[in-house]
C-alpha cells in the first residue's frame, strides 16, 4: 500500500490495526504527497504499482478518466457501510456512474483559536469568529499583545493548503472557484475578491509573521502548536495532533466563515483508498475497503485516536460525544464543498499554478485584479486540455 506523507499517520494506524488481526500482512510505503501524483502516474503506465492506493481524493477523476483505478461497483453495491460513509469521498471516487474508492482519511478544513490568547485579549474564548471580519478584528488585538505573537496564519507557498483553507472563505460568500469543465467560468460569483482583500489587510498590517510568504506545509502544519499563534485555518485532523505535540495548548475549533454572518463552508478532503488497476491482489485489496468501514477501525482506530471517521451514522457513538470538537468537526460535512474536476493538479497544487500565484499576487502584493483575471484565463487554458 502507498499513501502520501499527509496522511501517514492516520494511515499507518489502520494498517497495524489490519495486521494485528490479519494473516495477509500490509507492508505500507509512504511516498511525500508532492511527489505522490507523479511517481503513481509513472507507476501505473509501467504497469508496476502497489495493490492499494491512498490517495489526495481531488486527484480521482484524472486518474479514474485515464483508466489506473480498478472498478469496485459490484463488490460495493451490497456493502451495508457503502452509504454510510462519506459522501464527498464517493463523489471524487465516482465516474460515468462507477465506483472507485471508499473514503480512507476524510478532513474538513475548519478555523481553530488559541483560547488562552483569546483571554489575554480581552476576547471571550469560547465564542470562535463568525465572519472574516471578526477574524481580522480579533487578529489586531491578539498582535498587540507582544512582538512575537502573530493574529493569523496561511501558508503562502503551498496552493493545496489554501485551497483547503481559503476556497471556503470564497464558497461561503457564494463563489465558485475551480472550473468543472472548458465551458465553466472559474473564479466567480460571490466576493472573492472581498476575501483576498481582507487577507491582504492582514499581512500590510503585520497581523500575520513574515514567515508566511515563503511558509510550505510543514511550516503550516506545526505553526500553531508553539502557543503564538491566535487563529489558522487547518484541517480537523489537527485535533487529535495538538494532542500528541501540544497537549497543554488549549484551543477551540469552528466552521471556517465568509464575510458575513451565517456564510460557512469547509472543503472536505483527505483521501480515497483505491485498488490500481495492475494491483497482484485485488480481491485481498477489496477485503481491505471493506474492512475499513466497519466499526471496529472506525471507533477503535478512528475516533479513539482523535481522527474524523469516514461513517457519518457514527457521530452519536460515546467517543464523540467526548469530544465536542470532533463533534463540530463532523458537522462540517454537511456544509463542505469538495471540486470535481480534471487536471486539479495543474490549477491549483503546482507550484506555479495559477490559484497559487491569485493568493500570492493577492494577499502579499495587493494585486488582486490583475491576479484574478490571469488566474481566470489560465485556468480556462488549463480545463481545456485533453
Amino acid at each position: 500500500m502507498w499513501v502520501r506523507s499527509d496522511g501517514e499517520e492516520l494511515t499507518r494506524k489502520i494498517v497495524d490495526a489490519w495486521n494485528a488481526s490479519h494473516d495477509n500482512k500490509i507492508e505500507l510505503t509512504v511516498i511525500p504527497s508532492p511527489q505522490m501524483v507523479t511517481k503513481f502516474a509513472t507507476a501505473a503506465a509501467a504497469g508496476d504499482v502497489p495493490d492499494i492506493l491512498s490517495i489526495d481524493l481531488i486527484f480521482m477523476p484524472d486518474f479514474m478518466k485515464a483508466g489506473f483505478m480498478t472498478d469496485i461497483t459490484d463488490q460495493m453495491k451490497d456493502d451495508p457501510n457503502i452509504g454510510r460513509v462519506s459522501p464527498s469521498h464517493i463523489k471524487l471516487a465516482t465516474y460515468k456512474g462507477r465506483l472507485y474508492g471508499v473514503p480512507g482519511t476524510p478532513d474538513v478544513s475548519v478555523l481553530l483559536w488559541n483560547k488562552d490568547l483569546f483571554r489575554k485579549a480581552g476576547l471571550d474564548p469560547e465564542k470562535g469568529p463568525t465572519t472574516m471580519q471578526e477574524v481580522y478584528e480579533d487578529a489586531k488585538k491578539i498582535r498587540a499583545l507582544a512582538p512575537d505573537i502573530y493574529g493569523y496564519y496561511i501558508a503562502g507557498n503551498c496552493g493545496g493548503c489554501n485551497i483547503f483553507t481559503v476556497a471556503p472563505m470564497m464558497w461561503a460568500t457564494g463563489a465558485h472557484v475551480v472550473p468543472t469543465s472548458a465551458d465553466d467560468e472559474a473564479l466567480r460569483d460571490g466576493d472573492i475578491k472581498g476575501v483576498l482583500e481582507i487577507l491582504h489587510k492582514m499581512w500590510t498590517e503585520g497581523l500575520m509573521p513574515e514567515a508566511v510568504r515563503g511558509a510550505g506545509p510543514s511550516e503550516f502544519h506545526s505553526a500553531f502548536y508553539p502557543g503564538k499563534l491566535g487563529m489558522f485555518a487547518h484541517g480537523n485532523f489537527q485535533i487529535g495532533l495538538i494532542k500528541n505535540k501540544a497537549p497543554n495548548l488549549d484551543f477551540g475549533i469552528t466552521f471556517i466563515p465568509g464575510l458575513k454572518e451565517g456564510q460557512v463552508s469547509s472543503f472536505a478532503g483527505g483521501d480515497v483508498i483505491s485498488i490500481p488497476k495492475a494491483s497482484k491482489h485485488a480481491p485481498d485489496a477489496v477485503a481491505f475497503l471493506k474492512w475499513v468501514m466497519t466499526d471496529e477501525p472506525q471507533v477503535e482506530v478512528y475516533a479513539k485516536g482523535n481522527f474524523l471517521p469516514s461513517r457519518t451514522d457514527l457521530v452519536n457513538n460515546k467517543y464523540f460525544k467526548d469530544n465536542p470538537k470532533l463533534i463540530k468537526a463532523a458537522g462540517a460535512v454537511a456544509i463542505a464543498e469538495t471540486p470535481w474536476t480534471f487536471h486539479f493538479n495543474d490549477m491549483v497544487n503546482d507550484a506555479s499554478s495559477p490559484w497559487l500565484k491569485l493568493i500570492q499576487r493577492s494577499v502579499f502584493d495587493g494585486q488582486t485584479d490583475d491576479a484574478l483575471t490571469e488566474a481566470k484565463k489560465r485556468m480556462h487554458e488549463i480545463i481545456s486540455e485533453e
